[in-house]
């Protein structure tokens, strides 16, 4: 069986997708478990940033373990129970105040690329291969997964990517914007994430925080952005100490200590 596993370590949370007899695939137990760790991340004020990868040296995760979809997974009903999984996931991706990473080597499948997709930041290695082959296990893709690439790539890119099950790699995933570095290897993506992970957690977590919920209100579609509590949140790092820390950092020519107050 396959789990998912979080540490954190010096302000930064790795949270590992390890089932790698099944290139990372995400299982039912798995799925159940993805909420309450990434509650975890945002409720812990010690976690400044999230990294999500892939255990062994063939995949980062490629979507959901197929091999449970006969006996969970087989009709409409229990199919939208399933799919309930991932939604509650997809919330907490969505909610996170904090950044995150994805740290790509090998497979991002399905739900695996979207899990990455989610994230702030792409960093990967030529290994990486990226793509949505649905179409290709007879499965639908729906409106609420592909608003996540379309967010991304844009609509014609979207199409060309969910139409054919294509994956990318390497430039392509450049290209597309999938992601915004591939790395030589996977050391040198590695070392890259550490670097960028200890960059954010550097910042001000409020300020991190607030303009996480702008990005989100603005690629709203349920609702008009919801620009009071973008307001409300904004005006919460004006009043914070991190504030008064920055201006007396600046004054003072040092690297400020936020506290996320």
């Amino acid at each position: 069986m396959g789990e998912v596993r979080l540490n954190v370590a010096e302000g930064v949370a790795r949270l590992v997708f390890d089932n790698p007899a099944k290139l990372n695939a995400i299982d039912a137990a798995m799925w159940r478990a993805l909420p309450s760790l990434l509650a975890r991340v945002a409720g812990d004020q010690a976690i400044r940033v999230l990294v999500l990868a892939g255990a062994g040296e063939r995949a980062f995760c490629t979507g959901n373990d197929i091999s449970e979809f006969d006996s969970i997974r087989a009709d409409p009903v229990q199919a939208d129970a399933y799919n309930d999984l991932q939604r509650a996931v997809a919330r907490a991706m969505v909610a996170l105040p904090k950044p995150a990473i994805a740290a790509l080597h090998g497979h991002a499948l399905g739900a695996g690329m979207e899990l990455a997709l989610q994230c702030d930041f792409r960093l990967a290695t030529p290994a990486a291969r990226m793509g949505v082959p649905a179409v290709k296990l007879g499965l639908p893709y729906r409106m609420e997964d592909i608003v996540k690439i379309a967010d991304v790539v844009g609509l014609a890119r979207a199409r060309e990517m969910v139409l054919t099950g294509r994956s990318y790699a390497g430039e392509d995933l450049l290209a597309l914007g999938l992601v915004q570095q591939v790395l030589p290897d996977r050391a040198a993506m590695e070392a890259e994430v550490a670097r960028l992970a200890a960059e954010l957690a550097a910042n001000a977590p409020l300020s991190l925080a607030a303009a996480k919920l702008s990005f989100r209100e603005l690629a709203r579609r349920d609702a008009p952005p919801d620009l009071a509590a973008c307001r409300a949140a904004d005006d919460a790092c004006y009043a914070s100490a991190d504030y008064a820390e920055g201006r007396l950092a600046r004054r003072e020519k040092r690297a400020p200590r936020f506290t996320g107050k």
